[in-house]
């Protein structure tokens, strides 16, 4: 007949102190062995270095302004919150991850293979493990980008807070060129009426050539005002103007972020002796016996 087991634990083994004592040779070597074996892994790891851009958004951003960009002289030279979360929005924005992957090549720099099915997604997963853009308690906005090319992480931070200037540039200029068409459009279409009535008070004596050289003078006014709003249509389309401030250009990191060796090599430690302890413990703890048949 099959003996049944049943397991029983000896109390005895409680003894912390004694049993750590009776096993502390193995712990050691499991202890030493895991340290020099994650060691070597942790060399293995490629490091990552970090640069980072400090800036602020510009009051261009926000301000009400002239075409031509006039400022009062109680403009202040900062943004606000809104400016603020507006540029965090733009250089996280496709144009500037677009202008990234094509000007760095990362498809080739992230070791992308030509077949893999997805590579646009793989990308942007890259992306936004190594690129950070966030705000800071001081109300600035910090550009992080980590890369195994120390130079590189160092030149793509820079070049992101280069291009959120030109992005903001670039839709102020879309912008006044829409409106310079406009403007041209009324200004031609003022420009006939004054000749007409220029045309007409020629013909005209006394009175009514009076009322029409008042009429005339209203309209030159127009005309003038509407010239004026050409001018500065077309200087705002052609202007560079500054929306980001930049606190602390990124410089090339000297030490890696990560990884953090030594602390693997502790963490990795600890774990298998403790799983090692674990495992002597219930080892040492449990003892099989055949159980009593009459019960």
């Amino acid at each position: 007949m099959k003996k049944k087991i049943r397991a029983e634990f000896k109390s005895d083994s409680l003894d912390l102190m004694n049993f750590l004592i009776i096993h502390f040779r193995k712990l050691v070597i499991a202890g030493l062995a895991a340290a020099v074996l994650s060691a070597i892994i942790s060399l293995m790891i490629k490091p990552l270095y970090e640069s980072t851009v400090t800036l602020y958004p510009s009051s261009n951003i926000t301000e009400a302004r002239t075409l031509l960009g006039e400022v009062t002289s109680n403009t202040a030279l900062f943004g606000d919150d809104d400016a603020t979360e507006k540029l965090i929005q733009v250089i996280n924005s496709d144009q500037v991850r677009d202008y990234l992957k094509a000007t760095w090549d990362l498809a080739t720099h992230y070791n992308i293979r030509p077949g893999e099915k997805y590579p646009n997604t793989v990308i942007s997963e890259k992306m936004d493990r190594y690129i950070r853009c966030s705000k800071t308690s001081m109300g600035s906005v910090e550009i992080k980008v980590r890369d195994r090319d120390r130079e590189m992480a160092c030149a793509m931070a820079n070049d992101m807070a280069s291009r959120a200037d030109t992005i903001f540039n670039n839709l102020q200029r879309n912008v006044a060129r829409v409106m310079l068409d406009e403007i041209s459009r009324s200004y031609e279409l003022q420009d006939r009426l004054v000749r007409q009535y220029e045309d007409t008070l020629n013909s005209l004596g006394g009175a009514a050539a009076l009322r029409t050289y008042s009429t005339l003078e209203t309209e030159n006014d127009y005309l003038g005002l509407i010239r004026g709003r050409y001018l500065e249509a077309l200087a705002l389309s052609q202007q560079t103007m500054p929306y980001t401030l930049v606190v602390d250009r990124a410089v090339v990191a000297e030490k890696k972020v990560y990884p953090h060796r030594s602390i693997i090599v502790m963490v990795s430690t600890a774990s298998v002796l403790i799983l090692m302890v674990l495992v002597l413990f219930v080892a040492e703890g449990v003892k099989l016996h055949p159980a009593d048949d009459r019960r």
